[in-house]
């Protein structure tokens, strides 16, 4: 018995399952509503973020996801050996690993610094009356846009990581 291996695989799958359940759940339900409600809204998201760290612990299972499955993916390779990458499961695994390593990477050039604006704007606001300025609507909104690309990149994406690992084995 393996030990190692199977602490990687229970490691790759829980936290993948959180990270994609995470994405689907921001991206199809959480943003939305939170846009929906506009101002009201911005307490409920402040909240998610800062008082249950939201946009710590999604990072954190992001990486151990990440990791966990480079780590897998180099022991199924022998040390990215070229005829199991180039076999049918080796190509499956690589797309699927590419895919959610650009999720990640997404995650921290787009989703990172847009919290990291919003959170600000609204400390902002709760320093001063509350009223949003000029400037920092457009900062709350460039940072909403962003937060939407992000929606649309990262799920799809998760998505296909999350396939591709599924049928590699059997191909």
């Amino acid at each position: 018995m393996d030990l190692l291996l199977i602490l990687l695989r229970v490691v790759h799958i829980f936290s993948a399952m959180i990270w994609f359940g995470g994405a689907i759940i921001g991206s199809f339900f959480l943003s939305p509503t939170a846009v929906a409600l506009g101002k009201a809204g911005q307490p409920f998201m402040e909240h998610l973020m800062r008082r249950r760290r939201m946009g710590i612990f999604f990072p954190i299972v992001a990486g151990l996801t990440v990791l966990s499955g480079v780590a897998l993916y180099w022991r199924d390779s022998a040390g990215l050996q070229a005829a199991w990458i180039s076999s049918p499961s080796g190509i499956a695994f690589t797309i699927g690993g590419l895919a959610a390593i650009s999720a990640f990477v997404g995650g921290f050039v787009l989703v990172g610094p847009s919290v990291a604006e919003q959170t600000a704007v609204q400390t902002e606001l709760a320093l001063g009356d509350g009223v949003p300025s000029e400037a920092q609507r457009q900062r709350l909104e460039r940072a909403g846009r962003r937060m939407q690309l992000a929606n649309r990149i990262d799920a799809p994406l998760l998505l296909l990581a999350g396939l591709t690992m599924a049928v590699a084995r059997y191909l």
